[in-house]
């Protein structure tokens, strides 16, 4: 379904002529320097060794100064050899584990470089126009139908340049064309806008959720302390989970 308005009541389906500059300043972080979880296996290892050689001191003694007729229980003693060396097997896979981790995102951010300078579609409701541009992919979704639906425009400081009627069924996305023009049909100056649904419900208590969907250039790639990737869009930090189409 597709919401259309301009100034001569026809809709304008050229694609976005935009030039951008990339920053790539913002990509993603390198992955030289030691983690949390390599630093972990790391001090268990000398920790194990520490104790590992402790204990052959102890041994060593021990057996020293054993009595010949009542030799010590070599039993116990293997029993304790099987348990560091199956310590030490785990923090060598371990190890192993971090390196491949360490190996995977670096390809991984490798690959998020390529949505550097790209438009994408995401979750959200601001969004920036820049002079010569003819559509913008802006879109909602309504969780339940209402009985009409008002679309507005607002500018960077919330005031209202734009106002029209959207469409009113639920479960699907409702495209959302704006020939960046006003209500008095002028066009508008470049900058920073939102988009605002405001629905009515058939009564008149009945809140209606509604879904933006809005727009920007990946001006940089980089990830959060959990290792989600994240996509800058001018002051935003947007999730791939986030993200609907890249144009």
């Amino acid at each position: 379904m597709t919401t259309t308005i301009t100034g001569s009541g026809q809709t304008t389906n050229t694609a976005a002529n935009t030039s951008t500059k990339t920053n790539t300043t913002g990509a993603a972080k390198g992955t030289g320097s030691q983690t949390a979880e390599e630093a972990k296996t790391a001090s268990a290892t000398k920790g194990l060794g520490d104790n590992f050689e402790t204990f052959l001191k102890m041994l060593t003694t021990q057996m020293k100064n054993q009595d010949p007729l009542k030799p010590m229980d070599t039993n116990e003693m293997t029993k304790q050899l099987v348990e560091f060396a199956n310590v030490e097997q785990n923090i060598g896979t371990n190890s192993r584990l971090d390196k491949l981790l360490k190996l995977q995102g670096a390809s991984t951010a490798s690959t998020n470089l390529a949505y550097l300078g790209r438009m994408i579609s995401y979750e959200g409701d601001q969004f920036d126009y820049a002079q010569g541009m003819t559509q913008a992919p802006l879109g909602y979704e309504l969780e339940t139908a209402a009985k009409s639906v008002r679309v507005d425009i607002l500018d960077s400081a919330g005031r209202k340049v734009r106002s029209f009627p959207g469409e009113k069924t639920a479960g699907t996305k409702h495209i959302v064309n704006w020939d960046f023009k006003d209500d008095n049909g002028l066009p508008v100056p470049p900058g920073s806008y939102r988009l605002n649904i405001a629905p009515t419900g058939e009564k008149e208590d009945q809140i209606i959720k509604a879904k933006t969907y809005t727009f920007g250039t990946v001006a940089g790639v980089s990830q959060t302390k959990d290792g989600e990737t994240t996509l800058t869009v001018g002051s935003t930090e947007v999730p791939l989970s986030k993200i609907m189409t890249v144009h």
